[in-house]
C-alpha cells in the first residue's frame, strides 16, 4: 500500500511540474509578442509623423 502512495505522490509532483512549465512558457511567449507589437506600433507612427 505504501508504494502505491508514493507512487501517486511522485505522479502528482511530475504532473504539477509540467503545468507550471507551460504555463510559465505561455507568459513568456505572450510577453515577447507584447514586446513586438510595442515595436511594431513605434515603427508605424514613426513612419506616420514622417508623412
Amino acid at each position: 500500500m505504501d508504494s502505491y502512495v508514493i507512487v501517486l505522490l511522485a505522479g502528482g509532483a511530475i504532473f504539477l511540474i509540467f503545468r507550471l512549465r507551460q504555463s510559465f512558457r505561455k507568459t513568456r511567449g505572450r510577453a515577447d509578442k507584447t514586446e513586438d507589437i510595442e515595436r511594431k506600433l513605434a515603427q508605424l507612427r514613426k513612419k506616420r509623423d514622417e508623412d
